[in-house]
């Protein structure tokens, strides 16, 4: 269904492909992506940078906006499994994201929900199926619980169906940071800064 790519860049927030056109980029999708490291490592979904000839990374600190140039560090496609617990079904989730920029703006989304089933999509057992709110953008962005942790990566939403939205489970990134080229230091505490 979908896969996790890692982007090695300075900092992190919304990624998208670009096409040259003179001197001016135009980009032909967006999405969302999240810093797991304070080494600027980003994760995103493969489907959201698949096929770029370049990945710029727009951050957006205090009204600033400022582009990164990002690249690929390791994909995972075959999404091998590690032994993580699974979070029960009606386990309150929030997901952040940059979901229809040129419509909604440029500022950070929060939506939230609750774990609907602990499979995905015809039964995948990669993803959660969620009811928090996915528009297009939102893939790639963090799927927290209530007390912060990390717990998926929002992925997928049904256009015709209400808040029915799937995310990757977390113990998939877990394993493909295990297997990156470069050390990854994972912070140990967690927290929600407000």
């Amino acid at each position: 269904i979908a896969y996790e790519y890692i982007a090695s860049t300075q900092t992190q927030s919304k990624q998208q492909r670009p096409i040259s056109s003179g001197t001016e980029k135009q980009y032909t999708s967006s999405g969302s992506g999240f810093v797991i490291a304070t080494n600027g490592i980003i994760v995103t979904n493969f489907h959201v940078v698949d096929g770029a000839n370049g990945i710029d990374v727009f951050v957006n600190r205090n009204g600033e906006v400022k582009t990164y140039n990002a690249k690929v560090l390791i994909s995972d496609k075959a999404n091998d499994a590690v032994k993580t617990p699974i979070l029960d079904v009606g386990t309150s989730v929030f997901a952040l994201g940059y979901p229809m920029s040129d419509i909604l703006g440029e500022e950070i989304k929060v939506t939230d929900g609750i774990i609907s089933s602990k499979t995905g999509y015809q039964g995948d057992v990669v993803t959660y199926q969620i009811s928090v709110p996915i528009q297009p953008g939102n893939s790639g962005g963090p799927l927290f619980d209530k007390n912060g942790n990390l717990v998926g990566i929002t992925n997928a939403g049904v256009p015709d169906a209400q808040n029915v939205g799937y995310a990757i489970k977390v113990s998939y990134l877990k394993n493909l940071l295990d297997s990156a080229p470069t050390p990854i230091i994972l912070p140990s505490v967690n927290k929600i800064n407000t």
